[in-house]
């Protein structure tokens, strides 16, 4: 800053050669420092050479520095902010992983002092310590090794410790600290190591002395962080769209043969065919599975400390804010999930019933509430830990809606105009044009519908429904919902004798009716289930244990065709440890062997999967499976 820089060893051999007391060597510096304004820059031009010293330094050298450092934390009230811009500009630059223990001490000793000193100072103190979460380049890979990791060590624990001496010093300060951490959060294209450990540093300051005070938004910023890296993983990347196919293309969701090694007992893994691509390369999509693997980390701790239901109220606002209307979320709803897993009884309850909530509040806009019931409908469906008996209430509850919504809608079927009423019965989605949707009670009913009728109270309470009434109204939900929902639907719901099935039930033809199509819009690309298998390999091992997939589930007409099959497809049931939900074990089969180093050959499952078309065409038996993704075509592979 105008003031050069001296380049040779004389000032600090000088200093060095005479024996001064620390009282003298806080004099000498002070009057270093008075002496710039008087135009004599001598002995301030030999401090800035011993500390701008940039050669492995002798450890005589260090105390040198170590004292020189000590004696300007002794005379920060001479220190200007005018006249001794290089210095301030220095100690403000300097890196703690750059320096041993001693050193680190007297830097963070003076950076205190600073902070305390001034209002001016205390802004580039605070950017000074957070620039100082992550290590310089050349640390990357001396973060794997032993050393480095101790060093990682030594420097955050001082970092996040004079963090809170500056905060007990200046209570303002947290408040300051919130929108540099943030401004100085790396962008989603910054290396992994890096980025990794500056949200290690937030998860810290969100679980350290200062949580009260920066908690929450710590959480929050890392939830839009996480989205960032969500949304740049393109559609592309993970489909494979060949609309050659016809109306629809089905897939089979194949069990993967287990595989011997010693893994065997973390859950299942599905393999189907090729229509999801692998995320194994995304450099993206690796960055976020480790910082979601960060956060779920963060979250077993939070519910270990019995902090989890505080901090899943700020996850679940920055979902309301952030997460529910990004419509190209695929994975940082996982967070979520994942909470609610940990606390099915106070989270999990919390989430669905936030989500039910929004999707029948009237004054919220048609999208947020077709995004809420899609998040509930998958959730519903997938969460192994919710009870077949709380599934059921808010079955209830949607029910409920629908058939007020027909009570005073007795119109002819218009898929636009009634697409919240629709979204309701079923739910779709555009991820190419950012319109989301899942299924509502149809799809909740696929996944739990024996689960609720094995259980007697369960079994009276759905019977009671009015869902005959809703699906008969001229509006006709049938009509317009995916064909293959449908028929899923309706053969359990026979089978299950929910209602009596007639043939106006039942599609003559197996097209994608015009009303669906405008319902989805003529160019729906695909199906997108909020809460479809996740595809990041880390991640998985957290959420499988928790989750549905659809070869798990038993449905209704199982027991039909096992009579006439002696495979023996289905293994172990699970158990559950809720009264309500002993026959609910019935309902999914176990298959616990599984190789989780293949999975990448699996990373192409996000949904269910049909085996074949909607119906047999030259049958009588509907025989089919849940639809992985839907997809239009501009001509109907029949004709």
């Amino acid at each position: 800053m105008g003031v050069e820089l001296a380049t040779d060893k004389s000032g600090f051999h000088e200093m060095d050669e005479v024996d001064f007391s620390d009282s003298e060597l806080v004099y000498h510096v002070k009057n270093a420092l008075q002496s710039v304004p008087l135009g004599h820059s001598d002995s301030y031009d030999q401090l800035i050479g011993l500390l701008h010293h940039t050669e492995r330094r002798a450890p005589d050298e260090v105390a040198l520095f170590v004292t020189s450092l000590k004696a300007l934390s002794g005379a920060v009230s001479c220190i200007d902010i005018v006249h001794h811009k290089s210095l301030l500009s220095l100690i403000f630059g300097m890196s703690l992983w750059n320096y041993g223990p001693d050193v680190m001490d007297a830097l963070l000793e003076l950076i205190l002092a600073l902070a305390a000193s001034s209002g001016n100072y205390l802004d580039c103190c605070l950017d000074m310590l957070v620039c100082n979460f992550m290590p310089p380049w050349s640390f990357i890979d001396l973060l794997k090794q032993p050393r480095g990791v101790a060093r990682k060590d030594q420097v955050l624990s001082r970092v996040h410790s004079t963090l809170k001496d500056i905060a007990d010093l200046v209570p303002l300060s947290p408040s300051r600290l919130v929108p540099i951490v943030i401004q100085r959060m790396p962008n989603v294209f910054t290396k992994e190591p890096l980025i990794v450990v500056y949200v290690e540093n937030m998860l810290r300051l969100e679980s350290g002395l200062i949580r009260e005070l920066v908690g929450n938004m710590m959480l929050v910023a890392l939830m839009d962080r996480l989205v960032d890296l969500d949304v740049e993983i393109a559609w592309e990347e993970i489909l494979q769209d060949d609309f050659s196919k016809g109306i629809f293309e089905m897939e089979l969701e194949d069990m993967e043969e287990p595989a011997d090694d010693g893994e065997s007992d973390v859950g299942e893994l599905h393999r189907g065919s090729s229509s999801r691509k692998s995320l194994g390369g995304n450099l993206i999509a690796e960055k976020l599975d480790s910082l979601m693997v960060l956060t779920f980390e963060h979250l077993e701790s939070c519910e270990a400390g019995g902090r989890l239901v505080e901090v899943f109220e700020t996850l679940m606002l920055s979902f309301q804010t952030t997460v529910l209307n990004a419509f190209k979320s695929k994975f940082a709803q996982f967070v979520m999930y994942y909470a609610c897993a940990l606390d099915p009884e106070n989270c999990g309850v919390r989430f669905a019933r936030m989500l039910s909530d929004s999707f029948v509040c009237s004054t919220s806009p048609p999208l947020s509430r077709m995004s809420a019931v899609a998040y509930l409908a998958s959730y519903l469906s997938r969460g192994k830990f919710l009870t077949a008996s709380f599934v059921a209430n808010i079955l209830e509850r949607l029910v409920v809606w629908c058939l007020d919504y027909c009570k005073i809608h007795d119109g002819d079927v218009n898929p636009k105009a009634h697409r919240v009423f629709y979204s309701g019965c079923q739910r779709k989605g555009k991820p190419h044009t950012e319109e989301l949707g899942g299924l509502a009670i149809m799809y909740v009913l696929c996944f739990r519908m024996r689960s609720m009728m094995n259980v007697p109270n369960l079994r009276s309470q759905l019977l009671l429904l009015p869902l005959e009434t809703i699906l008969k109204h001229p509006l006709s939900p049938l009509k317009v919902c995916l064909p293959s929902i449908v028929e899923e639907f309706l053969r359990q719901a026979k089978a299950a004798r929910l209602f009596t099935v007639s043939e106006t039930f039942i599609f003559s033809d197996l097209l994608e009716s015009e009303l669906s199509r405008a319902f989805g819009g003529i160019d729906r690309l695909d199906m997108f289930f909020p809460f479809d298998p996740c595809l990041l390999k880390k991640c998985d091992r957290y959420i499988r244990p928790n989750f549905v997939y659809w070869s798990m589930v038993r449905t209704t007409y199982d027991d039909d065709e096992e009579e006439d099959s002696s495979d023996g497809e289905h293994g172990e049931d699970y158990e559950y440890g809720h009264p309500d939900d002993v026959m609910m074990a019935r309902s999914y089969d176990s298959h616990d062997d599984v190789d989780l180093d293949e999975f990448d050959h699996s990373m192409n499952k996000m949904s269910i999967t049909p085996k074949n078309s909607l119906y047999y065409r030259f049958g009588d038996e509907l025989k089919m499976q849940m639809p992985s993704r839907i997809r239009p075509s501009t001509s109907p592979e029949s004709l």
